[in-house]
């Protein structure tokens, strides 16, 4: 994450961290320089919102993060949707989450779900310019930005929010 953050984010932007209720780390301090906002579904350790788990509001952030949290969320389709909705058009996002290799054990927070790897990444964000999309050791990495032409607005609520 701390590479990304290096190479594509500015000072002056907002980054919404999906997943960052504090488990073993954060990646706040990376993002020190910018307006850093903490969603997860239970409140808690660097948890700044508390977001349904099928919608996480109307805000827009110049970069999504998200990193660990991905194998823990049931409905992988509508969170993929919802990170890219927080994105603005032209914004970053990057997802790390462990791969089917990794050798990591069950872990349940409050669930474990999933191991993705690349091709299913470029798959589910497949409507984003994919910059980089690998399988490193433990983790799939995925960089990619919204198109600055995608103008689709927030998607809303789910009915069981309204």
């Amino acid at each position: 994450m701390a590479d990304f953050a290096s190479k594509h984010v500015t000072a002056s932007c907002r980054v919404a961290d999906v997943g960052s209720y504090d488990v073993n780390g954060t990646f706040r301090a990376i993002f020190a320089h910018c307006e850093y906002v903490g969603l997860d579904i239970v409140p808690g350790p660097n948890v700044d919102r508390v977001i349904a788990p099928d919608y996480f509001g109307s805000d827009m952030f110049d970069v999504v993060i998200s990193g660990s949290c991905m194998e823990h969320v049931q409905n992988l389709h509508t969170w993929a949707d919802q990170c890219v909705a927080l994105t603005k058009p032209g914004g970053m996002l990057c997802i790390i989450v462990p791969h089917g290799m990794s050798g990591a054990p069950e872990h349940r927070h409050p669930v474990d779900c999933w191991r993705v790897w690349p091709d299913g990444m470029k798959w589910l964000f497949s409507d984003l310019e994919i910059l980089e999309c690998r399988a490193d050791r433990c983790d799939t990495v995925m960089i990619a930005r919204r198109r600055a032409t995608d103008t689709r607005p927030s998607l809303p609520p789910p009915r069981s929010v309204r």
